[in-house]
């Protein structure tokens, strides 16, 4: 009788997969064709071109010649370490996917999201982290745009890793646009901007944005969070961009 039901079941899930494969086809999202199994949310020509990252420095999450050896950092990082333990982000910031996030943040494309958190999931991830903390949007921003892009990313981080997502830190200044501006003038907009709301005495926080320019926004918010109390923190990023650094 169970191994009948099991049949059953499988029968009926093949059907129904197969129905909606023929009525209502999953699509690539960079090029829109139809895809297949096992192809998810992007087909196997457009994966084979997106500008991952294969081997890169884990103090920046900048793309390196070659696979540095086990605690080495480039040589950025030595001149000047940045405040968190450790980065990771699976792409460059090039095409198609600099203009995926751009139509993500400012169109509302929010079907990019399933292949971004696929692509976050192949992320090896420290297993000792006790909070994921989006970096925050200032409210008036958020409320124009209606959502902040690293909430999204960082939602199904968090219930992959079994933690909380939290919004323990406010962005309190509205800062302009920090796209094309170099790093001095990014920390000079950022001076002051977040606050850590909440009590963060102690643990691992995985801190979760889109990209990885110059830093200088994750810088602050880490700093933020460290001086709040928080032990260590972590840097995960959907893509790196290596030409403002």
């Amino acid at each position: 009788m169970r191994k009948a039901y099991s049949l059953a079941v499988a029968a009926c899930t093949w059907f129904v997969d197969t129905l909606e494969r023929e009525l209502a086809p999953k699509r690539c999202v960079y090029c829109n064709v139809p895809t297949r199994p096992p192809e998810r949310f992007v087909c196997e020509g457009c994966d084979a071109d997106l500008p991952r990252i294969d081997a890169a420095c884990p103090g920046c999450a900048s793309p390196v010649v070659a696979t540095l050896p086990a605690g080495v950092r480039c040589a950025k990082c030595q001149a000047a370490p940045p405040p968190w333990t450790m980065a990771s982000a699976p792409f460059e910031y090039e095409f198609p996917v600099d203009a995926a996030i751009k139509a993500m943040k400012f169109r509302r494309r929010l079907d990019y999201l399933p292949a971004f958190d696929d692509e976050l999931a192949r992320v090896e991830l420290t297993g000792d982290v006790d909070a994921v903390v989006p970096v925050p949007l200032h409210r008036w921003r958020q409320i124009r745009r209606g959502f902040n892009q690293a909430e999204e990313l960082a939602r199904p981080v968090a219930q992959r890793l079994r933690v909380p997502m939290t919004g323990l830190v406010r962005r309190n200044v509205a800062t302009p646009y920090q796209s094309g501006l170099d790093a001095v003038s990014r920390r000079r907009n950022l001076k002051g901007a977040f606050q850590v709301s909440k009590d963060a005495s102690g643990g691992h926080v995985l801190l979760v944005d889109d990209v990885i320019t110059t830093g200088e926004t994750l810088r602050g918010v880490t700093k933020a969070l460290l001086d709040a109390g928080v032990e260590r923190v972590s840097v995960l990023a959907l893509a790196r961009s290596v030409s403002n650094d």
